[in-house]
């Protein structure tokens, strides 16, 4: 071969050889560009081929199994993870991803040890965003991260596999911990109240689906759990709380939540029972005594119901729905003197409370007190009660006194 010719191949082949590390550099910045314009199935595609010349590349794994997670190919991510995790163990920020596409695909415990690794590591930068979803929803509902200096949201995603556990207590412990460290969330107070009402306390419930949403108006769990709650009407907790009565090893809250849905089901008698039973195990809780006061009044028994909600009143003497209840029950037997004080301490206790003086105002109406009724249904209609407005209108305006 001419001197020449071997000088030029000699020349040709480092700068061949350093263009193909350049183009192979190149698929991998185009996966990393592709997944910041959070176009996942174009970044898969680069990292494919860059993992194919770089099978140890512990960052590329780690981002591929971002986008098959953004696109809600969890088998496919969580599989990426763990490649991760074997080439570099100490990369927590992988746990946590890893735990939420385990809680994903229904594999609770595992997500659970994940969550804990993650605690456990050492506090380091997080880069990764993530995009949360409420439990069941498809769509982004917002934008966090996953930094262990602040494990809010390690604790939120130990709470709901908890919940997917049956581990309720459990749940409400991670909840809770999750609110310490980031006060005034939405999603923390309505899975809290998603969690009290699996172990039948309602008020509790009802309370913190209520600060949802005072928080975010919109919230749809925390409105669906307050529908669910109010209405008593979910069968697979019926189911549970029938199967440990059955075993015997029910509490008072387990007999006064069947109760409570037997109630709002109009299975009364069944419902008196439950109340009674519940009231047998636990005679000082206010609650109970206050919804078999309530069935009672459905049956018109107007006597026991009196006595039921005084004894609520008596064990919580603070709760204007207890005094509500007691005067519709004295309104409707005929006792208007003292449904009209009852529906006073409601409106002392609550007074922005529209049904306050609407009850007091058809009671004065009754009472044939028409100039202190007409105030009170003002009222009422002024804080947004339409049956006020209705009301006041007819007997008010339209001179039908």
């Amino acid at each position: 071969m001419p001197k020449i010719l071997r000088f030029i191949l000699l020349f040709l082949l480092p700068i061949a050889s350093f263009s193909q590390q350049k183009n192979n550099s190149s698929i991998l910045e185009q996966g990393k560009i592709a997944f910041e314009n959070e176009n996942w199935k174009q970044a898969v595609g680069h990292f494919d081929t860059w993992l194919s010349l770089h099978p140890k590349d512990e960052e590329a794994y780690w981002l591929r199994g971002q986008s098959f997670e953004y696109l809600e190919e969890y088998e496919r991510s969580n599989s990426d993870y763990s490649a991760a995790l074997t080439l570099d163990p100490l990369h927590a920020e992988v746990y946590f991803a890893r735990g939420r596409v385990r809680h994903m695909l229904g594999q609770y415990e595992q997500a659970m040890l994940d969550f804990d690794t993650f605690l456990e590591s050492e506090p380091g930068e997080t880069t990764r965003v993530i995009y949360s979803r409420a439990p069941g929803q498809k769509g982004i509902s917002n934008i966090i991260t996953a930094q262990n200096e602040n494990p809010a949201q390690v604790y939120y995603h130990m709470g709901l596999s908890s919940m997917e556990l049956q581990e309720y207590d459990n749940a409400l412990n991670f909840f809770e911990e999750a609110l310490r460290f980031q006060p005034g969330k939405a999603d923390f107070y309505a899975e809290i109240g998603r969690a009290y009402s699996k172990i039948g306390d309602n008020e509790l419930a009802l309370a913190a689906f209520e600060e949802a949403l005072s928080i975010d108006p919109d919230h749809l769990i925390a409105k669906q759990g307050i529908a669910t709650v109010k209405a008593g009407n979910d069968p697979d907790l019926i189911k549970t709380l029938t199967e440990v009565i059955d075993d015997s090893s029910a509490n008072s809250q387990t007999f006064k939540q069947r109760g409570y849905y037997r109630m709002n089901n109009d299975e009364l008698e069944d419902a008196l029972k439950d109340f009674s039973e519940a009231i047998k195990l636990d005679d000082m809780d206010p609650e109970t005594f206050f919804y078999r006061g309530k069935v009672y009044g459905k049956l018109k028994n107007w006597k026991e119901a009196e006595k039921d909600l005084s004894k609520a009143i008596e064990l919580d003497a603070q709760n204007p729905e207890y005094y509500l209840a007691r005067g519709q029950n004295r309104y409707l037997s005929k006792a208007l003197q003292e449904a009209l004080a009852d529906f006073t301490i409601f409106i002392n206790l609550d007074p922005e409370n529209p049904s306050a003086y609407y009850h007091r105002g058809i009671t004065y109406q009754r009472l044939k007190e028409m100039d202190l009724a007409c105030q009170d249904l003002k009222k009422a209609a002024d804080l947004g009660m339409e049956q006020a407005q209705t009301i006041w209108k007819k007997i008010c305006q339209e001179g039908t006194r």
